[in-house]
């Protein structure tokens, strides 16, 4: 790989960086799935789109946190049985 021709420069990029960079591929996606399952039911309930849409980023915010835990816990996971 000419990115990374140290094995450990890349294992320690998949251990730390690659997590973050999935999240910030999949907040958009969360973002958008949140806003259609609850987004009408929010809009019924509530009726102001600025705090609709305020609850829905830090739902989103709060699903990237939980992913980016995830994502490191399968990647240490992973790369510690490949070591």
């Amino acid at each position: 790989m000419k990115l990374f021709p140290d094995k450990e420069k890349r294992t320690n990029f998949m251990k730390s960086g690659l997590p973050v960079v999935l999240a910030v591929v999949w907040t958009p996606i969360v973002w958008m799935a949140l806003a259609a399952f609850l987004g009408p039911f929010m809009e019924r309930l509530i009726g102001a789109w600025q705090v609709n849409v305020v609850m829905l980023g830090v739902a989103t915010l709060l699903i990237m946190v939980a992913l980016i835990r995830l994502f490191k816990m399968a990647g240490l996971k992973i790369f510690d049985k490949l070591d």
